[in-house]
């Protein structure tokens, strides 16, 4: 976080349309916050290859607890 707290836009939400303005605000030369109420995942938590897929997979009723939702 810069040590200035003025940001010329405010998005709430990183997810696929959050994380996509964020990005085109930021390439047009904007000082853009994110707000997240989710975790914070580190490197260690998305795959590196798909051997182990279903250890990422979420959908309780399945018994998988990963962060990718599956519907």
């Amino acid at each position: 976080m810069p040590k200035s707290r003025d940001f010329d836009v405010v998005v709430i939400g990183s997810g696929f349309g959050g994380s996509v303005a964020a990005l085109r605000l930021t390439e047009k030369g904007y000082r853009v916050a994110v707000l997240e109420a989710g975790r914070r995942f580190a490197d260690k938590d998305f795959p590196k290859t798909s051997w182990r897929l279903t250890k990422f997979l979420f959908m309780p009723r399945l018994g998988l607890r990963g962060i990718q939702r599956i519907h």
